[in-house]
């Protein structure tokens, strides 16, 4: 019989576990580091062979991606490895299968070293979070001790990536959820982040991805108008970015084509415009570094738009049709043309300001991380501008809206319900049931308790403790549904207002849905409200009430 350790949840075990993570995890960055750079090397030296070779390697590099996740992954599908992570925290419980860390890992580096466009962040956090959640199961942890630590793997991973240690802190916190943050993942990600950082650092060396601003740049008033200015133009880009990414996702699914057809016509549009325009192709580094540092300036205006969008183009058939990497460094890519072309355009001295406030405001846009892509900008090109990159990150975070480029991060943390029937819709799709032929009339509870908006508070407490429920949804004169009531909502009302009938409360708006709706729709429509009762009605003209949903069913 296998030997199954346990071990006590004390702080010092945290601390300890935390640190072997980061040390692996660095490590394990390190030999990803080098082994994108063999297969880098490999692609210079066909395309100097002869340009027209990108058509090639771009299409065997999307091949070869498709191909090993195909055979080895438990999950058959490659794309945004960050995504993928937020899903095992929100849905699997951190479990991240070692097949799926390893045959995705090693498909982003191809995809990417053989020209694809795509982030190195990508697979680096994917890597360190299932390294993590391997180790956690392999100690035999609770569910919810793996969900944090696999969290603090993949900050981990980003950490050493990145060269920032306080990007991967603040990824943890904030990559889940749009509008909350993950408090407990703090330490854990502290710990791991700064030793992979460390581990990473001690053979590679701690030059910044970027180069570095030394001077502190104080804006002007009218710097900060720009700046404003940079948010909402960033805003738009990004929404761009965000909406034709998801196109391409919903062409290809919807298209039923052989997998092949489209790994060659992605492989060939992506080489084509990559052997007129290489820049756009792999990460970018080169061309973002150019953009920091100025020396874009003399690209002219509609030179630098159309890249912005070639790279929107080509990271969105790299992702959708077959490839494996990161989103986090194409947006930075297109932050950074963004950041150059409105200085060009405006003919503004004070470039890095601009730039660097551009960069992390597509960031912020794109992934819904506020701190980490202020974090990253300090980390990789200087704390100089913080101020500047502050303003701009957060007028393009509000400005964008809910929209982003992950499927599974949440806009805040649910409640127990909810994440119950989160979990429920998610692995509905993932296993590809019919809910589309379950109806809201089959699956309610016919003739609910109602309370009557005329009620007095006092005898509406009463049915409550016959009935035991906490939410209750109240009607009118006509049994037309007006909202709904909460048991402690009624409790917190002074005992000398208790004569006073319920339409004088806190009446909350309720979800409705139509006896004919999908069930499939209905939970959509709950996890994305964060509800976890939907009222059936009869139509929305009379909004006479049928039925109950709850979350809990």
């Amino acid at each position: 019989m296998a030997l199954k350790l346990k071990i006590s949840p004390t702080p010092i075990y945290h601390v300890l576990f935390s640190i072997l993570i980061g040390f692996f995890v660095g490590l394990a960055i390190l030999f990803l580091f080098n082994f994108y750079s063999g297969i880098l090397r490999l692609f210079q030296i066909l395309i100097n062979i002869s340009p027209f070779t990108i058509i090639l390697t771009v299409t065997m590099g999307l091949t070869l991606a498709y191909l090993i996740v195909r055979l080895m992954a438990t999950t058959k599908t490659g794309g945004c490895g960050t995504n993928q992570v937020v899903e095992s925290y929100h849905y699997h419980s951190g479990f991240l299968h070692w097949k799926d860390t390893l045959s995705k890992t090693v498909a982003a580096a191809l995809t990417i070293g053989f020209g694809g466009s795509a982030g190195l962040e990508g697979p680096s956090i994917l890597l360190g979070g299932g390294l993590a959640s391997t180790l956690a199961q392999k100690l035999n942890l609770r569910p919810e001790e793996i969900r944090i630590f696999m969290l603090a793997g993949a900050a981990a991973g980003l950490a050493a990536i990145f060269k920032a240690p306080l990007t991967g802190i603040f990824f943890a916190l904030e990559i889940p959820y749009q509008k909350d943050l993950v408090k407990e993942a703090f330490f854990p990600a502290s710990v791991a982040s700064i030793t992979s950082y460390l581990t990473f650092i001690s053979i590679m060396g701690s030059e910044t991805l970027f180069p570095f601003v030394p001077t502190i740049i104080i804006p002007s008033i009218i710097d900060i108008v720009y700046v404003i200015l940079v948010g909402f133009f960033s805003a738009f880009v990004a929404l761009i970015f965000i909406s034709f990414f998801k196109f391409m996702n919903t062409l290809k699914q919807k298209s039923k084509l052989n997998p092949s057809i489209y790994l060659l016509t992605a492989g060939i549009i992506i080489g084509t415009i990559g052997l007129y325009f290489p820049q756009v192709l792999g990460v970018g580094y080169d061309t973002i570094h150019l953009s920091v540092t100025g020396k874009l300036f003399t690209t002219p205006l509609l030179i630098l738009i159309l890249i912005l969008f070639l790279k929107i183009v080509v990271t969105s058939l790299t992702l959708n049709f077959g490839g494996s990497g990161g989103l986090f460094i194409p947006s930075i890519y297109v932050g950074a043309i963004l950041g150059a072309a409105y200085v060009s355009l405006l003919g503004l001295g004070s470039h890095e300001i601009f730039i660097m406030a551009s960069i992390a405001a597509v960031m912020a846009a794109t992934s819904k991380t506020l701190l980490t892509s202020v974090a990253f900008v300090a980390e990789t090109c200087g704390p100089s501008s913080i101020i500047p990159t502050l303003i701009a990150a957060c007028v393009s975070f509000f400005a964008s809206g809910k929209l982003s480029f992950y499927e599974s991060q949440l806009l805040r943390r649910p409640e127990e319900e909810e994440e119950a029937l989160g979990e429920a819709y998610h692995l509905l799709e993932e296993r590809g049931l019919k809910t589309t032929e379950i109806k809201a009339k089959d699956v309610m509870t016919p003739n609910p308790v109602i309370i009557p908006d005329g009620l007095k508070i006092k005898d509406a407490l009463k049915i409550m403790k016959e009935h035991r429920f906490r939410e209750y949804p109240v009607v009118d004169t006509h049994q037309r549904l007006i909202g709904y009531i909460e048991f402690e909502d009624l409790l917190s009302i002074p005992t000398r207002r208790w004569n006073s009938p319920i339409g004088q409360t806190l009446i909350h708006t309720p979800l409705t849905v139509l006896e004919e709706e999908d069930l499939s729709e209905i939970m959509r429509k709950m996890v994305e409200k964060g509800e976890d009762h939907a009222y059936v009605v009869t139509d929305y003209t009379s909004y006479r009430l049928v039925g109950v949903i709850a979350g809990i069913d």
